[in-house]
């Protein structure tokens, strides 16, 4: 089976993307930094926020983030499968 990942980066004032890219990779993981140095470039502003859900997050690519002076929203992945109460 064949399947293709696409991310977008979509600017919140205007609601339009302004990166995409479309990988075979079957994860999120190691996508935050490039979509966020993408959108620093189409945008040409340094200073941005990225938010994106649990399934992006990655150590790596949240400091990788953070160098290029993009602060990253984005929330721990869950570790029990054991609910709150």
């Amino acid at each position: 089976m064949v399947g293709y990942n696409v991310q977008t980066a979509v600017d919140t004032r205007n609601h339009l993307i302004v990166s995409h890219e479309v990988s075979n990779v079957g994860h999120d993981r190691t996508q935050l930094a490039s979509m966020a140095a993408q959108a620093q470039n189409a945008i040409g502003k340094q200073d941005l926020t990225a938010v994106a859900d649990r399934g992006y997050f990655s150590g790596a690519e949240i400091l990788a983030c953070e160098k290029l002076g993009v602060t990253p929203l984005v929330p721990k992945p869950l570790t029990s499968g054991n609910r709150a109460q």
